[in-house]
This record gives C-alpha cells, sequence and structure tokens, in this order.
C-alpha cells in the first residue's frame, strides 16, 4: 500500500503544483485505487502515473470547494473509455454533491457506461470499505468539510510452522484448522493455538484533511493516535497564524505544536498556498523533524504493515 500525491497546492494552481488530489493505492491488497478529493486536470495528472481510472472504485471528497471538486467530471468522464465500462464506482462526499453532479452531466449532455452511487456523508459517520473502517470527521472550514480516516483491520499472525512441524504435524489442511481454532490436539495433548500464532498484524491508519482550521479537542485528537500517515492542509507557512484562522485554514508551525504530543509515524503536508517559492518551501522543510515533509506534486509514501 502506498499514498500518492496528484496535486499538492491550494486554490490556485501554479507551474509546479495541482490543486489537491491523492490516492491510496491498494492495488496488491484489494484490486483497486482509493481516490481522495479531485482537482481540475485530475485526469491529465494521472497520465503521469501508472494509476488506471477503471481500478478507481472509490472516491471520497473532503468538501465542495472548486480546488477540490472542479477535476471530478472530466474525471467520470474519462473513465468511462478507460477501462471503466461496466465498473461500479461510489462517490462519497458532503451533501450537494449529488445535486451539482446531476447538473453538471444534464447540462453538458454527458453520460457514463458504468454504474454510479453517490453517498452524502454525515459528521461521524463510519463507511465499511473492503478490509477498512473509515470514519468521517467534521472540520472548521466555513462550509461543510471532513476527514477522513481510513483504519485497516488488523489481522492474526501468521502459523509458527516450525513448532507445529516439531510437533510431527505436517503442512496440509490441517494447519488452516488449527489457524481457526483455539485449541488442537495431537497424540492426546491438547495445545493453545495462540502458542502458535506469531505476532498480530495491526491494520494501518490513513487520516486525510479537508480545509480546516486547527482542531484541538480531545476526541479528535485521539482518533488520529497510532496514525501511520496523517495528511493535513498547511496553507499558510510563513507564522501567519491570525491569517490563517479569518482564512479558515492552518498554519504550519501550529500543526506541528498541536501534533507534538500525538504518537504517529508520518506527517505530511499539503494544499501549499501557490504565493510560497521553492525557496520559502526548502527554508521551511529544513527546520522539520523527521516524521513530517512538505508534499509535492507525485510524491509517493510506502505504508508497510504493522508488526508488533
Amino acid at each position: 500500500m502506498k499514498f500518492t500525491v496528484l496535486g499538492s497546492g491550494a486554490g490556485l494552481p501554479s507551474k509546479d503544483r495541482n490543486t489537491q488530489s491523492f490516492v491510496i493505492d491498494c492495488v496488491l491488497e484489494y484490486n483497486e485505487y482509493i481516490l481522495i478529493d479531485a482537482g481540475e486536470a485530475l485526469q491529465h495528472r494521472i497520465l503521469h502515473t501508472h494509476i488506471k481510472p477503471s481500478k478507481i472504485k472509490n472516491i471520497f471528497i473532503t468538501h465542495l470547494h472548486g480546488d477540490h471538486i472542479f477535476g471530478l467530471p472530466g474525471f467520470l468522464s474519462s473513465r468511462a473509455f478507460q477501462g471503466g465500462e461496466g465498473i461500479p464506482l461510489t462517490i462519497y462526499g458532503p451533501a450537494g454533491l449529488r445535486e451539482w453532479l446531476d447538473l453538471t452531466f444534464k447540462i453538458s449532455e454527458s453520460t457514463l457506461n458504468y454504474p454510479l452511487e453517490i453517498i452524502e456523508v454525515e459528521a461521524d459517520m463510519t463507511i465499511r470499505l473492503n478490509d477498512f473502517t473509515v470514519r468521517v470527521l467534521p472540520l472548521s472550514h466555513g462550509i461543510d468539510s471532513f476527514a477522513y480516516i481510513f483504519k485497516e483491520n488488523d489481522k492474526i499472525g501468521e502459523l509458527l510452522t516450525d513448532k507445529l512441524l516439531a510437533l510431527g504435524l505436517k503442512p496440509g489442511p490441517v494447519y488452516g484448522k488449527i489457524k481457526a481454532s483455539e485449541t488442537f490436539t495431537v497424540e492426546g495433548k491438547e495445545y493453545q493455538t495462540a502458542d502458535f500464532i506469531g505476532e498480530t498484524i495491526y491494520g494501518r491508519k490513513i487520516a486525510v484533511h479537508g480545509d480546516t482550521r486547527l482542531n484541538s479537542k480531545e476526541d479528535y485528537l485521539n482518533q488520529l493516535f497510532n496514525a501511520d500517515l496523517i495528511v493535513h492542509e498547511a496553507t499558510f507557512l510563513k507564522d501567519e497564524k491570525e491569517k490563517a484562522h479569518d482564512y479558515f485554514h492552518s498554519e504550519i508551525n501550529q500543526v506541528l505544536n498541536m501534533f507534538s504530543e500525538l504518537n504517529y509515524k508520518q506527517l505530511l503536508f499539503v494544499h501549499i498556498s501557490s504565493r510560497y517559492t521553492d525557496e520559502d518551501i526548502r527554508e521551511v522543510s529544513a527546520a522539520l523533524n523527521d516524521k513530517a515533509a512538505i508534499a509535492f506534486d507525485y510524491f509517493e509514501l510506502p505504508i508497510p504493515r504493522n508488526v508488533q
């Protein structure tokens, strides 16, 4: 599994940063990509990757500002001609998303050749998707904006086959039966299956935010605890805390301070304003801790499974 940034910029695109779009690559696990937000020119960005539109089967929209959705109608139409025929697609997003897409397709006389389901989300909603539980968290942004927390189910550890072989049990269907049971018996002696199972494989957690002011509420921070990846906006990079608050956005140092006591593996900053130069970004990046980074377009981050 890996996280790919197709667009890392804020409201106005620049020559180097497209507006916001991300992909969670689950092809090896579930044979699909999960798209989060659909900035303008999304379909053009995908052309520079190995991503197949037909394998994007679920889309999550954080909020309905144009820099997060203007690429959606074009992508949906293109998918119909890029192997997507007959392959269902589900879009999750705030109220109003269905009306906007229905009107867009009606006026443009566009049709799709695959089933499209639009599910309008609400705060604290829970969505089941593959082996993920997706939690919808409300944010503060003037219009409805959400964070999506993708939590993969934990998996039982692998059988310790060397220990089973030592008991005289050769590989075969019996191994599956043992793994599915609490106890098993060999030559009249009972054994606890847990003693023959390796360490639990803990599910990965990825938290992707829409645009937002800071949220320091304890229940919100608890949802992010132990995240493998937190993706958070940093529209402002230069200590403009008051301006960030006034515009319903976040400033990078405030975010770092808010998460300073939070246990996570990687913090990725996105939604970077086009007014910052490369030199500005290099200067800010140099001061970040080793768990934080400012994203760029086509940035990729592998997210391995956790064994503890």
